[in-house]
């Protein structure tokens, strides 16, 4: 395939979204420049666009409500502070994330409780149920990668134990199961535009809600505080929305730019989707290789394959292999990773939470009075056994948005020979 013989092809990075800029992102930033105003709330030749993309948003997830933010992890710190998460409450959550999840818990005074996964990679609901008590105040649901695991199952948990679900929907933008959208689930869900996201622009964030409350709760906290009234003015009379509000809008060039790319939504994971599918249906007719559960592949946003193998052996030796046979990517991407190498998305991986460190260097939220029965609570690898298992024995290729016929054809090569020296046919 390469007539270059010294020089391997190289593959584009995994960043899903930003392959997909084009004219009309350029548009979109030139015009909200020559206006002036980049502000949410107000400028020189206002344009509206975070206005305009939180109505487009929350019609295109099918919710009630959506809030522009400055980026994911200030969506998270938002979404635990309206649901009024602090001191003395548990929150539970996967032991695979990224590790702004259980930051954004840590910081809000809480105590993060981990569940164990499933086959998908995602919480176990009845893991979930064991692990609930009476000072559980949410749980949160992770989609990795897109794929939306027991997300039905683990709502009714939640909705029959009265506690709060939050879905951290970062990797999951344009995923869906059954036709209903990711986010559309819980009682509120977050979404991140960061560059690594299915949509980008650079950074970016946003909260969404069916709940007028959470709503009301979130805008206030995301502000100044306080609400608004319908003159746009804080109305800090209002005793129900009087907080502290930690100023992370959404600007105008950010709006602008998520405008766009939410046109192009479809395009960017259908084609990471479908050339997925081309791997799986090549790794699916060997034995001692597993596939990630995925109770609605039409849904899947695509952008990540786990590969999970019989041995952690055999499991290191397809990813070494894999880069052997000629899949190379420039400087920065990730082709392929064992999950021993993922880093802080999975929870032992994380210094700070193993050892239960401060926010602010003094006094860890695992020292706070109101939090003295967390206090020999442990965050060391073992306490997830199966997913501990997973990582040991689990290969990710991260799927690019934007590949031509002479990448796909290169991969699908590299897979095929990768799985007949190591594996045996079916």
């Amino acid at each position: 395939m390469n007539t270059k013989k010294d020089k391997p092809i190289e593959l584009p990075q995994e960043w899903p979204g930003s392959l997909h800029y084009g004219i009309e992102e350029v548009k979109a930033v030139t015009r909200i420049v020559k206006a002036q105003s980049p502000f949410r709330f107000y400028g020189v030749n206002f344009q509206h666009e975070v206005e305009k993309l939180e109505e487009e948003f929350a019609d295109y997830i099918g919710v009630k409500y959506c809030l522009g933010v400055s980026h994911g992890t200030a969506a998270l710190q938002v979404a635990f502070a309206a649901m009024g998460v602090g001191p003395g409450d548990e929150v539970l959550m996967p032991g695979y994330f990224w590790v702004s999840t259980v930051g954004a818990v840590v910081r809000s005074g809480a105590i993060p409780v981990l569940v164990d996964v499933d086959r998908s990679f995602n919480m176990d609901p009845e893991n979930l149920e064991k692990k609930i008590t009476k000072r559980t105040k949410a749980a949160v649901m992770v989609p990795m990668g897109g794929v939306m695991g027991q997300v039905s199952k683990v709502a009714e948990v939640c909705k029959r134990n009265k506690i709060f679900l939050l879905e951290d929907c970062a990797q999951s933008s344009g995923a869906s199961q059954f036709g209903k959208k990711a986010g559309s689930f819980g009682d509120i869900a977050i979404f991140s535009f960061q560059i690594n996201k299915n949509i980008t622009a650079g950074e970016g964030g946003a909260i969404v809600t069916n709940s007028e409350e959470l709503y009301k709760k979130a805008f206030a906290i995301h502000d100044l505080g306080y609400i608004k009234d319908e003159e746009g003015n804080l109305d800090t009379g209002n005793e129900d929305y009087q907080f502290w509000g930690i100023g992370c809008r959404m600007n105008e060039v950010t709006a602008a730019i998520i405008r766009v790319q939410l046109k192009k939504i479809g395009l960017i994971t259908s084609s990471m989707r479908n050339f997925k599918y081309e791997l799986v249906d090549i790794i699916s007719c060997y034995k001692g290789i597993g596939k990630r559960h995925i109770a609605d592949p039409s849904g899947d946003s695509g952008g990540f394959l786990k590969m999970t193998f019989d041995n952690k052996e055999t499991s290191i030796r397809f990813k070494e292999k894999l880069i052997e046979n000629g899949i190379k990517v420039r400087q920065g991407g990730y082709y392929p990773v064992h999950m021993l190498d993922w880093g802080m998305h999975v929870y032992s991986n994380i210094p700070a939470l193993v050892g239960k460190k401060s926010y602010c260097g003094h006094h860890s939220v695992w020292e706070l009075k109101e939090n003295d029965f967390a206090k020999d609570y442990k965050y060391e690898k073992g306490i997830l056994p199966i997913l501990d298992d997973f990582v040991e024995r689990t290969v990710l290729f991260c799927i690019a948005s934007k590949l031509n016929d002479e990448h796909k054809a290169l991969i699908k090569k590299a897979f095929t020979e990768t799985c007949n020296q190591l594996l045996e046919k079916y």
